[in-house]
This record gives C-alpha cells, sequence and structure tokens, in this order.
C-alpha cells in the first residue's frame, strides 16, 4: 500500500542523478570510483545485516536502516556540490544493504511459495509503474534545467519515503520467525553480533547445499551486471544522451518504455509461468535482456525508435527474470539461517559490485559500449550456471523436478 510513496519519488530523482553529478563537476571517472565507494561501504553493511536484523527484529530494523540509506542519503544528494558529498550520499545510501535483508524476511516469512512469488511480482509491479511517470522529470529538466529539477524531486523523496516508512512501520508486525528469535535472544541475554561463529556455521553448512550456492552465485552476478548494464545504472542516462544521441528531456520516454515493458510482462506473462519450469524461465528472462543489450550497442545513433524497442525488448527480460530469481532463493532456504544467507549473499554482491563499478568508470571513458559487451558476457556466465543447475537437479528428485 505505501511502496508508491518510495517508488515515485525515487524514480523522478534517480533517472537524472548521473547527469546531475556531471553538471555538478563529476566526471566519468568519478561515477565509477562512487559506485565502487558506495558497495565497498555496502560490503561492511552486508555482513552486519543478519547480525542486525536479529538482535532489532526484521519490523524495527526495516524502519531505521531504510530512513538513514533513502531519505538521508537523498538530503545529502540534494546540497551536493562537489565529488565528496556525492560520496557521502553513496556511503550512507549503502545501508539499504540491511534492508535487503530484514525487509526481504519481511515479505518472506510466514507466507507460502505462492504467496512469495506473488509479493515479488506485486512489489516489482508497483515500483516498476513508477516509471511510468519520468516524462514529469523530462518535462520539469526541459522547462528548469538539470540542477533545479534534480534537486526539487530530491526534497519532494525526503518527504514522501520518511512518511511511507513511518507508516508501513506502524502497519507492519514483526514475523513469526522474528519474534522466536527475539525471545531466544531476550532470554539468553544473547545479541546477534557477538556469535563470531555465525557465518563459519551457515558457510560449513552451504557446502552441503549447492543449489543454494548456485543460485547465490547467479543473483551476485546478476546484481553486479545491474550497476553497470541496465537501467538502474549510472551509466543508462549519460550513454543515451552522449554515445545515442538522445536528447536529455527525451530520455525520460525510455523510462516509461521499460516500466511499461516490465508491467506487462509481470501482468500478464509472469502469471503464466510461474507455473512452469523456473530455470527456463530465468534463462529466457536472461537471453531478452542480452539481446536488448546487444541492439543498444549496435543501433545507429538519434534514432528514439529502434532504441525503445531495444529497451523494451531488455525490460521484457528483466521482468520475467527478477521475480523468479527472488522467489527461488526463498524457497530454497529456510529456518534461522535466512538473515544470515541473505547477509552472505550482499556481502557477495557489494564486493563483485565495487570491483566493477572501480574499473567501470575506466571502461566507459576507454569505450561506453565495452559497458554493454562485458554486462552480455555476465549473463551468459549466468545462463550457464543456471543450465548446469537444471541438468544437476532435474532427475534427483521431485523438488528437481520443480526447477
Amino acid at each position: 500500500m505505501f511502496e508508491p510513496m518510495w517508488g515515485i519519488p525515487y524514480v523522478l530523482y534517480n533517472f537524472y542523478l548521473s547527469l546531475y553529478m556531471k553538471s555538478q563537476g563529476i566526471t566519468d571517472k568519478q561515477i565509477g570510483f562512487l559506485i565502487s565507494l558506495g558497495f565497498i561501504t555496502a560490503i561492511i553493511f552486508s555482513l552486519l545485516a543478519g547480525p542486525i536484523t536479529d538482535t532489532l527484529g526484521r519490523r524495527k530494523t526495516t524502519f531505521v536502516f531504510d530512513v538513514i540509506a533513502w531519505p538521508l542519503a537523498a538530503l545529502i544528494y540534494a546540497f551536493a556540490s562537489n565529488f565528496w558529498m556525492f560520496a557521502l550520499g553513496i556511503m550512507i545510501n549503502s545501508a539499504q544493504r540491511v534492508t535487503a535483508v530484514s525487509y526481504n524476511l519481511m515479505v518472506i516469512e510466514d507466507s507460502s511459495n505462492e504467496q512469495r512469488f506473488a509479493a515479488f511480482n506485486l512489489i516489482n509491479i508497483i515500483n516498476i509503474s513508477a516509471g511510468i511517470l519520468t516524462p514529469i522529470a523530462g518535462i520539469a529538466v526541459k522547462m528548469y534545467g538539470i540542477v533545479k529539477a534534480e534537486r526539487f524531486f530530491l526534497i519532494l523523496a525526503v518527504v514522501s519515503m520518511t512518511v511511507m516508512m513511518a507508516l508501513r512501520y506502524y502497519f507492519h508486525t514483526e514475523t513469526s520467525t522474528g519474534k522466536v528469535i527475539l525471545a531466544e535472544r531476550s532470554k539468553h541475554k544473547k545479541k546477534a553480533g557477538y556469535n563470531k561463529n555465525i557465518y563459519k556455521e551457515v558457510i560449513a553448512e552451504l557446502k552441503y547445499k549447492p543449489l543454494i550456492l548456485m543460485i547465490m552465485s547467479v543473483l551476485i552476478l546478476f546484481n553486479m551486471y545491474t550497476t553497470i548494464g541496465t537501467h538502474l545504472s549510472l551509466y543508462f542516462a549519460p550513454y543515451m544522451s552522449e554515445v545515442l544521441k538522445i536528447e536529455k528531456s527525451m530520455i525520460s520516454l525510455l523510462g516509461v518504455a521499460n516500466s511499461a515493458t516490465m508491467i506487462a510482462a509481470l501482468v500478464f506473462i509472469n502469471p503464466i509461468l510461474s507455473g512452469k519450469n523456473t530455470i527456463t524461465n530465468m534463462v529466457t528472462g536472461l537471453i531478452l535482456q542480452a539481446c536488448g543489450l546487444f541492439m543498444l550497442i549496435t543501433i545507429p545513433t538519434n534514432n528514439l525508435v529502434i532504441t525503445i524497442l531495444a529497451v523494451m525488448v531488455f525490460a521484457a527480460g528483466f521482468g520475467i527474470f527478477r521475480p523468479f530469481a527472488d522467489a527461488m532463493l526463498a524457497e530454497v532456504t529456510e529456518g534461522n539461517t535466512r538473515a544470515t544467507i541473505y547477509s552472505l549473499l550482499n556481502t557477495g554482491i557489494s564486493i563483485l559490485s565495487a570491483t566493477m563499478g572501480l574499473i567501470s568508470g575506466y571502461i566507459y571513458d576507454l569505450n561506453p559500449r565495452l559497458i554493454y559487451i562485458i554486462s552480455i558476457c555476465i549473463l551468459f556466465i549466468c545462463m550457464l550456471v543456471l543450465l548446469s543447475m537444471k541438468k544437476s537437479f532435474s532427475t534427483q528428485n521431485s523438488d528437481g523436478e520443480a526447477l
């Protein structure tokens, strides 16, 4: 119910955030440094996410770290005028790695596999629907310039997100698993942060659960690619304006095409696919994304129609892949180790994304198209892992057949 109060302002300010940074004197290489710095900080937050979530509970952790990661970071961006202020905002925004654990647990605990898939699908529909409003950002940029428009949207985000998080916290209730963990810790006066062996125990356990490890590897690679090769990347808007020569105010139409296509996939395609082979669905989504990126590499400049088509092909694949991937990880994990597994997942994402962020600025500066070539390679690696999973588990048992 409250998700649009986050999704709408986020879309409005994030779409032009990189161009706003560049208007403030940030270079392509510095954007790469900012991406890397954000993920380096995220490594720390990711390692602490599991213990914090089990100590404070899913509900309280989500509220506290959401407020830190989003309204506070947006406020800093609004007044940023140099590299170091943007760096501070990026680092604070990395606190979202804590809520990436706590909020996901709020969604998946106390729910069936069917409910989890429906929940992830619905959350994606809500947030992606906000992308239809990106022309508002484009009109504002054209009328008032990138700086004034972006700062207005950032202040709007501060207010809307803060109210949203307070209301959501009021209506949230702690999950049953969270209540059990909190009760145990209260009884034994033991805080999660002091259990130094928790990660060693979970890693040892994962050695005997290759399915979880393989899914985690796919999600880590996919999220690493998301930082450079998707509509969520800080390189998306610069690539469209600088390489494909699309007018800045018209780039917002690409956001509309992206969002509308994803919504169509989530609303009409995914419910049909939900009863079919999950891994096949995920591979199909990856193939479509790779095709869309290939089109962005090869299409001629200043051709808005073909660019929109490429974005639509990509968006269909992204919309198919993401809910199935999130639901699969939730399905194969269970019990009190979930928070630690999600924490490890986010740590892996942060480490690889930090590395990619560090070199991505140099790659983009060398040849912007290399960003998408590398992205396609990452997608193919994900496909190979998924196909290996399907081959390994399809004949073992009924669970394997469900994949």
